[in-house]
């Protein structure tokens, strides 16, 4: 246990819900069973007892996972097949961050978990439901999306040296839809993601439980009860789930005895945090342009670092997110030189207390298809009769950060630590003391597993 609280733990859950599209007679009745059951549509073979169904059921016996679906190992990335997926979550990073930033308060989000699930969405979607989507997740750019995703997740599996990287991904199904077996069998040999069977028609509130139950043991209980009441019902036919869990710890790691409290210039107004120090041989840059300046603190094993943009100004962090692309986040990232910083960081945690409702901001985003019932088209995930739409994308972050860990980010430590002869500058001053924007990105292929900012203690 005293491990677990000496390390930066940070996890992600990501869901969506696809619904059977209800017939013109369920949505004249307001497409409620008890609607149904009043007024059957044409296609009902029998009546419906409503109450007969509403009688107590025998007690379900537990759930037993299914087994793991076995992943060949994919073919090694390329370099253009890396850089492709990387450019795709990091554009994606840039473009979610910009439309949630006008919210207030701190934030935090996974474009890898988002990212990676609707890849998955990707491979069973046809027309213009997969050209929207590939749009705005810019798969356009990868050649092969499921075969791209599935060599990037292997990395992240192998991932070792001080720090545990879980990505785990499922399907949970209405037991009585026949799935379309080459995409279950696509899902699960590419991101491995087996399929669970539920009876979301008869028991949709236990199929919701099971589901948070899920998440919760795949986060090691940090993401809980994701999926709010209501959230999963009777025309539910398939939950596709994607959990994220990181625990890292970094290279140099600050020293507790030389925290201290100290000012935090907040949007809410100054407040007292405990600030923790260091001094070393980081990568530092300045966002041209933007009026920053970055760092980036590399964990254990030198795969994962954290970035912190920083503004010049307490009031600075509203403009900074507003130049935010991603060509520019790349390019202040790739600008960035091994000097001496003397860095000050606030501990901090970002744990939301509801999960963040995604549909409105993806369709602003172009994704609007997928979620027209008269326009979807996941024919290659279930049969046309069941007409497939996604009715909502739920989201949740975790992070903690403290002088022994901190979440998953990029970074090089080659060269950070180098020099026999003595600087000749004195150390960068790197005071995080005010509103910032942090994420963490993968080295190897820079890909953005987390991203938000902290604005308020």
């Amino acid at each position: 246990m005293h491990a677990v609280t000496q390390r930066e733990i940070s996890a992600a859950f990501f869901a969506l819900v696809f619904c059977a599209c209800p017939s013109d007679a369920g949505r004249l009745n307001g497409g409620t069973p008890e609607a149904k059951a009043k007024a059957p549509g044409k296609g009902d073979e029998k009546k419906v007892d409503v109450k007969s169904e509403a009688k107590p059921v025998a007690k379900p016996e537990p759930q037993i996972d299914p087994p793991p679906a076995v992943k060949p190992a994919p073919p090694p990335l390329t370099p253009d097949a890396r850089a492709a997926v990387a450019r795709s979550t990091m554009a994606f990073a840039a473009d979610l961050h910009r439309r949630l930033a006008d919210r207030p308060g701190n934030l935090f989000v996974s474009p890898a978990s988002i990212s990676t699930a609707f890849a998955m969405v990707h491979a069973g979607a046809s027309g213009d439901t997969a050209s929207e989507l590939a749009k705005a997740f810019h798969f356009d750019g990868i050649a092969d999306v499921g075969g791209g995703f599935a060599a990037v997740l292997a990395e992240w599996d192998a991932a070792s040296g001080g720090l545990e990287l879980d990505v785990a991904n499922r399907l949970f199904g209405e037991k009585t839809v026949a799935f379309e077996p080459s995409y279950v069998d696509a899902t699960g040999r590419l991101f491995g993601a087996p399929l669970e069977s539920l009876s979301f028609k008869t028991e949709p509130d236990p199929a919701r439980q099971r589901i948070n139950t899920w998440v919760a043991e795949r986060t090691h209980d940090k993401i809980r009860d994701l999926m709010p009441p209501g959230s999963v019902a009777a025309d539910t036919r398939l939950v596709l789930v994607n959990a994220v869990y990181f625990r890292g710890e970094w290279l140099d790691p600050f020293e507790p005895a030389q925290t201290s409290d100290a000012p935090f210039h907040g949007t809410a107004g100054d407040e007292t945090v405990k600030m923790m120090h260091r001094r070393g041989y980081l990568r530092h840059g300045v966002a041209a342009g933007a009026k920053a300046q970055l760092v980036e603190i590399p964990y254990k094993g030198g795969e994962f670092a954290l970035v912190v943009a920083l503004p010049d100004d307490a009031k600075g962090l509203p403009a900074l997110e507003k130049a935010l692309s991603a060509d520019g986040l790349t390019a202040w990232i790739d600008a960035a030189t091994s000097k001496e910083v003397d860095l000050a960081l606030p501990r901090f945690t970002i744990e939301p207390t509801e999960a963040l409702a995604l549909r409105a901001i993806l369709e602003s985003m172009g994704v609007r298809a997928a979620f027209d019932t008269g326009k979807a088209d996941f024919t290659k995930i279930a049969p046309a009769a069941e007409q497939l739409t996604i009715s909502e994308a739920y989201h949740k972050a975790y992070v903690k950060v403290d002088e022994n860990g901190t979440e998953a980010a990029a970074a090089t430590a080659v060269g950070m630590r180098a020099g026999a002869a003595m600087p000749s500058d004195p150390p960068v001053q790197f005071v995080v003391d005010r509103p910032f924007l942090f994420l963490i990105r993968d080295v190897r292929t820079g890909a953005v597993l987390f991203m938000g900012r902290y604005v308020d203690p």
